[in-house]
């Protein structure tokens, strides 16, 4: 498939890492698609309008990006993402903002110890790709799917553990400390600290 601009950054930041990590000799390589890409519109219920003043429709774009690594000349997924980009033409509340509405993996990278790491230079990636784009603030679900539910993969490997909630959230803690440290994440705060609920 085609390289896209969000694709080679992506897969330029994650090779550069590794070979960072690995050596001049390193014989990692990562391969990364933007596989899916089309224009969508989230309808708004009508009280919400009401209380809110919001329009009748956000449009936004929809991505899905996918990770790779060749192995034994293969390439074998190992990581998806799936993002909702609200450009500057949609209004307000969701103008200039991107949502990762789903991100999933198979435990197939190897070496095995630069498998957070990764993880997070992809996610780091897009944000940082998503920030030179003019977008302002970046939205993450960070909650692990119930027992027997899938994100993104049909299935996972058996012995592939999913992640509880409180260590998905300090997965996602230590990920945005790294983008903080880069300059890509300005400032990060959980629901909870960014709304008011006696608002509602």
């Amino acid at each position: 498939m085609p390289h896209t601009e969000l694709s080679k950054f992506l897969e330029s930041r994650v090779n550069t890492y590794l070979q960072s990590q690995l050596g001049e000799n390193c014989t990692n390589e990562v391969v990364i698609r933007v596989l899916h890409s089309s224009d969508k519109k989230v309808e708004t219920k009508q009280l919400i309008r009401q209380k809110y003043g919001f329009p009748e429709t956000f449009s936004y774009r929809n991505k899905a990006v996918f990770a790779f690594e060749i192995i034994n000349d293969v390439e074998v997924c190992f990581f998806g993402l799936h993002v909702q980009e609200y450009g500057s033409e949609c209004p307000a509340p969701n103008s200039r903002r991107v949502y990762i509405a789903y991100l999933d993996s198979v435990h197939f990278f190897e070496p095995a110890k630069l498998r957070t790491n990764v993880y997070h230079e992809i996610l780091l990636g897009y944000l940082d790709y998503a920030r030179k784009g003019g977008y302002t603030m970046a939205h993450l679900w960070a909650c692990p799917p119930s027992e027997g539910d899938d994100y993104i993969f049909h299935c996972h490997p058996p012995e592939q553990k999913i992640p509880k909630h409180k260590r998905l959230s300090e997965w996602y803690r230590a990920m945005c400390d790294k983008g903080q440290e880069q300059g890509v994440v300005e400032v990060y705060k959980n629901i909870y600290q960014q709304v008011s609920f006696k608002n509602f």
